[in-house]
């Protein structure tokens, strides 16, 4: 009846509409040549870093001229954003979802010009205000969240680690040297707004403490019942306790439970996650979006926890640089860095990252075991990577450090076990650690057992966790065990 009494009529519902609330259709904001060619394209290719052409079925083309942008803007840089579509493209500008800039060009004789125009046009401190950039095989432009800026539960801020990684990744933005494109997003806490679950590199705020109860003004500032649902693992719950001698009406969390994901403090401003010291980032690796080559990713947590450290978040960004370099150096041509990481394993992408593994970062676990059976928390690095945490790699292993004698005493340990009934013929790492009664660590004895491996005197075993040696020849042998 309210609609009625305010003169709706329901058998005529269109009567009297007003058609113009929320944004326009999108298309009415197309350039001339979009709307002429729409659906009708050819192809397209990238000419330089930074500058696209489409050319259509009628042989239309469009330049487009991309420049790095960020997500917080002033009202003159938006203006001078307009002023240079107004100069060049007819009033035409358009964002990426990366916030991305990108001027279209139909007139081959602007774009010149307009390249030569973003070039100059710098800040004060000498920076580059339109840099060009992000297309093809190189690092795009960071997407990110609100950070300390606006947003009220980050554990860390956006705008501040995003500028310092770009300035690091700079040159990869400018030019297209690696393998693939690289997809950065940063979300500044675990409800991640951003789009860090399925990107190469997603930078993910965590917070490590639970929230802190003001009992004062639970009860004021909070319903109670909203803070205690929005909880998604029942780690908060009512309570009646003592404040300055009266009883009020607060709530307990179970500590236990909490994920510090910062849901109640959404609900009840009196139950504040920030904290200077346990706040910090994780660092996940791997996800993306397309389906080319493989099926789209989810990204994998491989860096923990690292602090914040503002201005500049030097660990952070010397991590992501370290990472996309590794990935430069040994990927394969159009590799993202998650089919990199999955083609050589994941512990390879440990073992050549230098990252610390911990049990933390079991990979897979998203997955149930009957795609991936990859369920369980050992980690199964190969021997190299299992010979550095016995105590040292074959790569640093010297023949000149291993005597005869040292050799001798594991080949007659081994011929003397084949000579009793029923012997094994494989042998554990810790088993030749005993024959030298600790007058040799782990690493040397792994540098014997090295050297006789070189010398096909032993052979060994590996079972992906865990690493047997025995007398080359004796027993079953590991190409025979491959086909069981």
């Amino acid at each position: 009846m309210a609609f009625i009494s305010s003169g709706y009529n329901p058998e005529k519902p269109m009567e009297g509409r007003i058609s113009d609330i929320g944004p326009r259709k999108y298309d009415e904001f197309f350039p001339e040549v979009i709307a002429k060619n729409f659906g009708k394209w050819l192809y397209h290719e990238i000419l330089e870093p930074g500058v696209l052409v489409h050319v259509a079925e009628s042989g239309d083309k469009v330049y487009t001229v991309r420049c790095g942008g960020a997500r917080l803007m002033s009202i003159t840089h938006i203006r001078e954003i307009c002023d240079i579509a107004d100069k060049y493209c007819d009033g035409h500008v358009r964002f990426t979802t990366r916030s991305n800039i990108e001027f279209l060009v139909s007139d081959e004789s602007k774009l010149k010009p307009l390249q030569q125009d973003l070039a100059s046009r710098k800040f004060a401190g000498g920076s580059n205000k339109f840099p060009v950039g992000g297309t093809g095989a190189g690092v795009t432009n960071i997407v990110h969240t609100q950070g300390w800026v606006h947003c009220h539960t980050p554990a860390t801020d956006a705008s501040g680690p995003v500028k310092s990684i770009m300035d690091v990744m700079y040159d990869d933005f400018k030019s297209m040297r690696l393998p693939a494109p690289v997809r950065i997003s940063l979300a500044c806490c675990i409800n991640m707004c951003g789009a860090v679950h399925c990107s190469d590199i997603g930078i993910v705020g965590i917070h490590r403490k639970p929230p802190m109860i003001d009992n004062e003004w639970v009860d004021q500032l909070c319903e109670i019942p909203l803070a205690v649902a929005a909880c998604p693992t029942a780690a908060v719950r009512p309570v009646k306790t003592e404040h300055d001698g009266k009883k009020v009406n607060s709530v307990a969390i179970k500590q236990d439970r909490c994920m510090y994901c910062g849901n109640c403090y959404t609900m009840c401003p009196a139950l504040p996650i920030s904290d200077g010291e346990g706040d910090g980032v994780a660092i996940m690796v791997g996800g993306k979006v397309s389906n080319r080559i493989t099926m789209p990713k989810f990204s994998k947590v491989v860096v923990a926890y690292i602090p914040n450290e503002p201005p500049r978040w030097p660990t952070l960004t010397s991590t992501i640089k370290h990472i996309i370099e590794v990935y430069s150096a040994n990927a394969m041509k159009y590799e993202r860095l998650g089919e990199w990481a999955e083609r050589i394993g994941w512990e390879t992408f440990f073992e050549l990252t230098g990252l610390e593994f911990s049990h933390h970062l079991i990979d897979d676990f998203r997955d149930p075991a009957y795609y991936t059976w990859r369920q369980s928390t050992q980690f199964k690095f190969s021997d190299a990577a299992l010979a550095l945490h016995a105590g040292g790699g074959h790569e640093d292993t010297s023949d000149s450090e291993v005597t005869e004698a040292d050799k001798q005493i594991v080949v007659d340990f081994l011929k003397g076990q084949l000579a009793k009934p029923g012997a094994k013929t494989k042998y554990y790492f810790n088993n030749f650690i005993d024959l030298f009664e600790g007058r040799k660590n782990a690493r040397d004895v792994k540098a014997v057992l090295s050297v006789l491996v070189s010398e096909e005197t032993l052979e060994y075993w590996s079972s992906g966790s865990t690493t047997m040696y025995g007398l080359k020849g004796a027993g079953k042998q590991a190409g025979a065990e491959g086909e069981d």
